[in-house]
């Protein structure tokens, strides 16, 4: 009996990149769907998820043509790939990891500050 071999895509693995992050904040901060930006560039919202969660690679002309979606240039792309501008996603991800290693404890604690703000 042979056995049927089962084609291992990109889209199989999730490989979250920085530039991921990086495209996701910025159709957000210009409050777009993923299926208008899909529209517009003419291609599947599909692709535009597996772009942002890490299931796509990301080819530079790829990154150009939904950066000019969006409304922001190249520039600013390397601007936040090089964090010379900030992402907030990126701030808040980092802080994600960071309280992954708090003890229960600490995130009361944590917690209870945050809350006075």
């Amino acid at each position: 009996m042979t056995q049927k071999r089962k084609w291992t895509r990109r889209s199989d693995t999730k490989k979250m990149t920085k530039e991921a992050l990086i495209l996701k904040y910025m159709r957000e901060s210009k409050k777009l769907s993923m299926r208008k930006v899909a529209k517009i560039i003419g291609i599947s919202d599909a692709q535009i998820n597996h772009a942002e969660n890490g299931r796509k690679d990301l080819h530079p002309d790829f990154i150009l043509k939904v950066i000019q979606a969006y409304g922001y240039s190249y520039k600013d792309f390397l601007d936040f790939l090089t964090e010379k501008k900030e992402a907030p996603e990126h701030t808040l991800s980092e802080c994600i990891v960071v309280l992954k290693r708090f003890s229960p404890e600490k995130l009361k604690t944590l917690k209870t500050i945050l809350q006075s703000f």
